[in-house]
Parts: C-alpha cells; sequence; structure tokens
C-alpha cells in the first residue's frame, strides 16, 4: 500500500514537471499579444516584418541576397532555359530610415509593375496577329521548347536607353504591331551590384532576356495557331503516364505489403509460440519448425504455401503450421527480384548450431525485424515515389499551359524541397528503427547469458522494439509537416498558438498524461511485456496481447479482449515473468502411509522429467515440501515444481493426471471430511421425552 502511494505521488510530480515546463517555454516564447493580429501566410524572409502578406506561390516575392533585398521577375512564358532563375532580378538596398515592410512592399510592386507591362505588349501584339506569320511546322521536335529558335518575326524591337538622367530598357514606337514608345524597367546601380554587374552590361544583358522571352511567347501563341490540340493531346499524355505509373506502383505495394503482413503474422507466431497457451498443453518444437519453413519459403512468393499436415498436440489441440499465402503473377517475379536478392542476405544457423531453444528464438525474431525493416522501408520510398511522380505530371499539365505556368515554377521550387526532405526523414525513421533493433537485441543476447533457457527478453524485444519505433515514426511525421509548412510559408505563429492551446486542452486531459507516465514507468521497470499473462485485478486477468504508451490489452480465456487504461493499473500479478511453478497440494486419507504416498508423487515427477516431451518444462527437480496440514480431513502433502515461463499450466495438468493414475494403482485413497455424532437423552429437568440429537461437525478441529 506504500509502495502504490509512493507511485502515484512520483507521476503526480513528474506530469507538474513537465507540464510546467512546457506551460513556462510556450508562454516565454510563442505567446504575443498581438498573435490575434498575425497572417496565416508569411511574405519575405524577415522574421521582424510579420505583416508582409504576399502568397507563397508569388514568384514575386522578396528574398534577402546579402545586404541587399532582391525580387526576380518572372516573365511566365520565359525561356525554359532559365530554369529556376527570373529573368529579372531587382534590387533594393536596405534602409535605417525606411522599415523593411515598405521597402519590400515597393520592390514587390516594382516587380509586378514590370510583368503587367510585359502582359500588355504581348496581349497588343498577339491581338493583331490574326494568322500565322511562318510556315506550317508539322515535325514536333521543333517545338520542342529545348530546339533553339531563331527570333518570331513578330518579335518586337527592345532597346537601351536614358530617360530622367537614369538608364531604361524600353520599346521604341512599332505601328506595325499596335505598340507605342513605352520603358519596360529601369536600370539602377543597385540591381547592377546585387547582380555582380556593372549596371551598363546589366542592361544589355536584361535586354537580351526580355527580347528573348518576347519571342519565347510568341512562338507559344504559334504553336496554338497552328497545332491548337497539341497541349490538350500532351496533357492526356501525361495523365496515361501517371495512371500507368500509379497502376505499376500499386502492383510493387502490393508485392511489398503482402511479403511485409506475412512477416508480421510470422513475428507474431513467434511470439504466441513463447508464450503459453491456457487451453491448451503447448509443444515449441513444431511451431519452431513451421516458422522456419515459412522464412524459407518467403523467397519463393510465386507459390503457394500450404500447411503439409496438421500438428496434434496434447488435449487434442491441433495448430496449422503455416498460413496460406496467395500466389504472385509470374510478371510480377522479374520486376522483384532485387528486392528478394536482398532479403536474402540474412540467414538463420540455428539448427546448424548448438544453441539454446531461447537463444534461436531471440535471433529468429531479430531476423524478421531485420526483413520487416527492409520491406517498410521500400513501402515508404514507393509512397515517396508515388508523390513525386504526381508532383512531376502536375507541373508538366501546368507548364504546357500559358495561364498556369507560374505554379509549375512553384511546384517545382518546393517539390525539390519536400521530397528531399521526407526522403530524409524516411531514412532517419527506418534508419532508427534499425538501430533499435540492433541495441535491444545486443542487449537482450547479454541479459540471456543469465537466463539461457528464458525467452523473456525476447518478448521484452517484441514490446520495446514496437513501442520505440511507433514513438520514432510519430515525431518523424510530426518534425516532417511542421518543416512542410515552413517551408511552404505557412507562419508558424499561427501554429504556436494553435500548439499552446493544445498544450492548455492536453494540461486540462490528466487522464491522458497519466496513462503516459504509466505507460513509460511499466516499460522501463519491466513490470509486464506481450505475451505475458497477469491480473491486474478487479477481474481483470489474461494474454498481455499489445501494449503501449497509453493502453494495455489482455485476451482472457473466453476471448474477450480487454483494453486497460495505462493509469489504471497499479499492482500487477505477472505468473510468466522469468521462471514459473506448479504449486501441487493433495490431501491423503488418515490411514494411508505417507511417505509411500510422497515416493509415488516423486516417481511420477522423474518419469515425467525422464521423458523428452517433457524435459524441457523441468527447471529444478520436484521438491518435496512435506506434510503442511493435518485435519479431519485427512493429510496434506505439499510440493514445488519450477518450470519456464507459462509452462506452469501445460505440465502441472500432465502431473496430476499422472498421479491420479499412480494413486490409483497403488491403492491410496484421497482425503474425507470427517463427521462425529452424538445422540444425548434428555436429562430429568427438560420435563419431555424427546431425544435430542447433537450434530457436532469437526471440519475445523485440528490434531
Amino acid at each position: 500500500m506504500v509502495r502504490n502511494k509512493n507511485f502515484k505521488s512520483l507521476k503526480q510530480t513528474i506530469k507538474f514537471i513537465i507540464v510546467s515546463i512546457l506551460s513556462l517555454t510556450l508562454s516565454l516564447t510563442l505567446c504575443h499579444k498581438t498573435s490575434g493580429q498575425i497572417p496565416l501566410w508569411v511574405g519575405g524572409s524577415d522574421s521582424q516584418n510579420p505583416q508582409v502578406t504576399s502568397n507563397p506561390w508569388d514568384l514575386n516575392q522578396a528574398f534577402r541576397c546579402g545586404k541587399f533585398w532582391c525580387s526576380q521577375v518572372y516573365f511566365i512564358d520565359g525561356d525554359v532555359k532559365q530554369g529556376l532563375r527570373g529573368e529579372l532580378t531587382l534590387a533594393a538596398a536596405q534602409n535605417i530610415n525606411r522599415s523593411n515592410v515598405e521597402i519590400v512592399q515597393q520592390l514587390e510592386q516594382r516587380s509586378q509593375l514590370v510583368v503587367r507591362i510585359f502582359k500588355q505588349i504581348i496581349n497588343s501584339i498577339i491581338n493583331q496577329q490574326t494568322e500565322s506569320e511562318v510556315p506550317y511546322r508539322p515535325d514536333w521536335e521543333f517545338w520542342l521548347p529545348t530546339t533553339e529558335k531563331t527570333l518570331h518575326p513578330l518579335t518586337p524591337k527592345v532597346e537601351v536607353g536614358t530617360e530622367n538622367q537614369q538608364t531604361v530598357i524600353y520599346l521604341p514606337d512599332q505601328p506595325e504591331l499596335g505598340i507605342t514608345a513605352q520603358t519596360i524597367v529601369t536600370v539602377t546601380r543597385l540591381d547592377g551590384q546585387a547582380n555582380g554587374k556593372k549596371f551598363e552590361e546589366l542592361a544589355q544583358i536584361w535586354r537580351n532576356n526580355i527580347r528573348s522571352s518576347f519571342s519565347y511567347v510568341l512562338w507559344g501563341h504559334e504553336l496554338y495557331l497552328q497545332h491548337p490540340g497539341w497541349r490538350a493531346k500532351i496533357s492526356v499524355a501525361i495523365i496515361l503516364l501517371i495512371l500507368a505509373f500509379i497502376w505499376l506502383s500499386h502492383l510493387i505495394r502490393n508485392f511489398l505489403i503482402q511479403h511485409n503482413n506475412q512477416l508480421r503474422r510470422q513475428l507474431s507466431q513467434l511470439t504466441e509460440s513463447i508464450a503459453i497457451k491456457t487451453e491448451a498443453n503447448t509443444v515449441i518444437e513444431p511451431e519452431v519448425n513451421s516458422i522456419e519453413e515459412n522464412i524459407s519459403n518467403t523467397e519463393e512468393p510465386s507459390e503457394t504455401i500450404k500447411p503439409e499436415k496438421e500438428i496434434v498436440r496434447q488435449d487434442n489441440v491441433s495448430v496449422q503450421p503455416s498460413m496460406e499465402i496467395a500466389p504472385l503473377p509470374s510478371s510480377q517475379k522479374n520486376i522483384f527480384n532485387f528486392i528478394r536478392r536482398l532479403a536474402r542476405k540474412t540467414k538463420v544457423l540455428a539448427f546448424e548450431t548448438s544453441i539454446s531453444q531461447a537463444k534461436f528464438f531471440l535471433q529468429l525474431q531479430n531476423l524478421i525485424q531485420q526483413r520487416q525493416n527492409l520491406y517498410q522501408l521500400f513501402l515508404r520510398l514507393m509512397l515517396i515515389f508515388q508523390f513525386l511522380f504526381l508532383s512531376l505530371g502536375l507541373i508538366g499539365i501546368f507548364f504546357t499551359f500559358r495561364q498556369t505556368r507560374f505554379l509549375s515554377i512553384y511546384l517545382f521550387d518546393q517539390m525539390v524541397i519536400l521530397i528531399n526532405l521526407w526522403l530524409g526523414l524516411s531514412l532517419i525513421d527506418k534508419l532508427g528503427g534499425i538501430i533499435i533493433d540492433f541495441i535491444l537485441n545486443r542487449w537482450a543476447t547479454e541479459g540471456q547469458l543469465l537466463y539461457p533457457t528464458s525467452n523473456r527478453y525476447t518478448l521484452r524485444v517484441d514490446t520495446y522494439s514496437k513501442t520505440l519505433k511507433k514513438a520514432i515514426s510519430f515525431f518523424t511525421i510530426f518534425f516532417g509537416i511542421y518543416l512542410s509548412l515552413f517551408l511552404l510559408g505557412v507562419n508558424l505563429a499561427v501554429l504556436a498558438s494553435a500548439g499552446f492551446f493544445a498544450v492548455a486542452v492536453a494540461f486540462l486531459s490528466r487522464s491522458i498524461l497519466e496513462d503516459l507516465l504509466n505507460g513509460i514507468l511499466i516499460l522501463s521497470t519491466d513490470r509486464y511485456a506481450i505475451g505475458d499473462v497477469i491480473d491486474v485485478g478487479g477481474g481483470m486477468s489474461g494474454f498481455v496481447e499489445d501494449i503501449n504508451l497509453f493502453i494495455t490489452s489482455l485476451r482472457n480465456l473466453d476471448g474477450q479482449l480487454i483494453a486497460i487504461p495505462n493509469r489504471g493499473i497499479d499492482s500487477v500479478i505477472n505468473m510468466t515473468k522469468n521462471w514459473s511453478r506448479v504449486n501441487f497440494m493433495i490431501k491423503i486419507a488418515w490411514n494411508e502411509d505417507v511417505d509411500r504416498a510422497i515416493e509415488v508423487m516423486t516417481q511420477v515427477a522423474n518419469q515425467l522429467h525422464s521423458e523428452e516431451q517433457w524435459r524441457e518444462h523441468f527447471l529444478a527437480p520436484v521438491e518435496v515440501l512435506g506434510v503442511d496440514e493435518l485435519s479431519h480431513e485427512g493429510i496434506l502433502i505439499h510440493l514445488l515444481i519450477k518450470t519456464p515461463p507459462a509452462k506452469h499450466w501445460p505440465l502441472g495438468r500432465e502431473f496430476r493426471r499422472r498421479v491420479k493414475k499412480a494413486f490409483d494403482e497403488a491403492g491410496i485413497s484421497l482425503g474425507i471430511p470427517y463427521h462425529h455424532i452424538s445422540v444425548v437423552e434428555p436429562s430429568q429437568a427438560d420435563n419431555n421425552n424427546q431425544l435430542f440429537v447433537n450434530f457436532q461437525s469437526k471440519k475445523d478441529s485440528k490434531l
């Protein structure tokens, strides 16, 4: 009772410390009195200017470039050879007399003005064009963006001049194109410094870029005039290519999921083989062989794996040695040969070396976990590649049409970053799982030297591995979502406010914290693990089927699954930790020879120990405690048999059955309750002729 109170006090103290630290940290760093006025999207790259509200897909968004603020100008239909760089890069200097917000807004407005002028000129030229100005070109190679083309005949003249003592790039009067003289952009010395050029040299470079952009746009319009359906056909081809990739990736994912599920079943079968089946006597060897058989068959998934025969156990309980796996089509085998070769690298040599069964279980579990990590890594990579291919398809469709080409530039820029981010996080996640399995198996191998015949460490490795891997996956996914939102330009101050609200809700939800803390303490103190049989009180007991930081799941004898919050588990009776014991007591009749009865029971125990089937169920010779009680019911004889974990149930059943047969053959009778009945005549003072029958029970009399 004192121990339970100390444990509850420790939980409350730890919970209070964690909540206090989180609340103080969030209050000092994330909360601000103006958080309600913070916009969702962050513009620019200056953390000191939360009021800049340009969208993240705004290609003219300002950014820092050394000591300047810069903004790139995309003419949307600009030359594809420019890549992710804009045709022009405008610059503005930082000024202590002006806020960065004003500088950024003015610079972005300047970039947007240049884009609007360019679009107006293009629309004016296109509206004047009623028919194609170049010969018909049916060859599709000519229309590829990478094909070198001469300037389009309708490309306007672009000149460099001076206006108001400033160098400008302008268009002279061109009546044949319906264009009047107008300035496109002003070239400043700051622009030259930011681009690393003299502003006179930069003006010529910008002039050539603008003229090439005009030509490129006009060639794009020429494609529409000569082949109006080509863009739609290209989009349909991209969609069909995406669908084909989705179908292929679906086949690969089915292959990976099928084999990952098979490994999960094998790992579950191994755990169940180690744990006791309370309904029947469990024989381990056949299941070990079947698991090994399944792993060998994993290397040839094209064949259907069926159980050759049914393994018959004692107590008329039968178990199928393996599960039926659906055959794979032959067309998939060639695709997945490289995966299969990787999965064959690790081999189990348990039956070729003289190792204990417990050590074999640990090595077999390690093998299954390694293969499972491999398939899970491939599954995660397939998901990333699917996202990559879909993104490339969308980028191709957006780039095909002039109106959405700016989205292709933004998506490509973000896709490269996000793909690398999630690829790195996936590798970290699965590499962390491999490291966890390696550390746990090394720890279990060293710890098992103390208990060579115990499967306890195998069960603990399975429990800890699942819990720690889930924790790593949760944190990597959470971190990935957080970084993705940051890279997409979402204002993290809004998320911080939401996070503070979530912490406040979690603080009110005390039960969640209690479950978490108790779950950590349960795992760290090894109260129980998956495969144990426990009793937590309140009529709740059974086989531990699953455990995490919040809930423990028990399966009772009726097959009912009991989900218990970890906060409700204080005291635990673990019936299968490290070792178990047959606690055997029997009462023989008063007239029987005690020494002879003890000798018969000892012979039965020795006979069981000599049989190969039951030898592994004994950790020590039978221990006869002797006569524990003498009563009117008989003589109570007490003996103990120490067994491996969970083996006391099948051994106890078999021992009782054989003791009954041995006592019958030896003529030893069991104790029978003794009662004494006295008939007393009434005294003279009773004044009646009735007999008083006094029934005296001697149940509680002791000798």
